[in-house]
């Protein structure tokens, strides 16, 4: 009896895990406002309503260019540091340009010193990989000899 409370138990999980999973869309949305982004570019139009054209770079390197519009624009400052946060009901399958419709911008924050601090943190990372690499090759070649 045990065994077969087990095993329904085991087939509700794989059945229904992926049945509750977010679509790989709002999973890629999340991760997107998870980050902090640092402003590089801005383009302010006034006509016929205020929009501000933006790129962002996180601290990783990945660069995005969103257009925001109306009141989501005007809480932007030029060189500052932002977080993104998704408007609740937003849709997934709105392709990378008009995804701006689907975020709110803010001030990060702590601003810059922990924009500046996870980019850091970042960096280290990617030196601790190549040191890594770099001594795993080394030790290969010793061996070899």
């Amino acid at each position: 009896m045990q065994q077969r409370w087990f095993f329904l138990l085991a087939v509700m999980l794989c059945v229904a895990t992926p049945a509750m999973a977010q679509p790989a869309r709002d999973l890629q949305a999340d991760r997107m406002t998870d980050k902090l982004w640092w402003i590089i570019d801005m383009t302010k139009e006034y006509q016929p309503q205020f929009q501000a054209h933006v790129t962002l770079e996180a601290p990783d390197g990945e660069r995005l260019a969103l257009t925001l519009q109306g009141e989501s624009a005007r809480t932007l400052v030029h060189d500052d540091v932002i977080a993104l946060e998704r408007k609740p009901g937003a849709q997934a399958d709105r392709p990378e340009q008009a995804m701006g419709a689907d975020v709110i911008p803010r001030l990060a924050t702590w601003g810059k010193p922990r924009w500046w601090s996870e980019r850091a943190k970042h960096e280290g990372q990617e030196i601790s990989k190549t040191w890594k690499l770099y001594r795993l090759q080394k030790s290969g070649r010793e061996t070899a000899v």
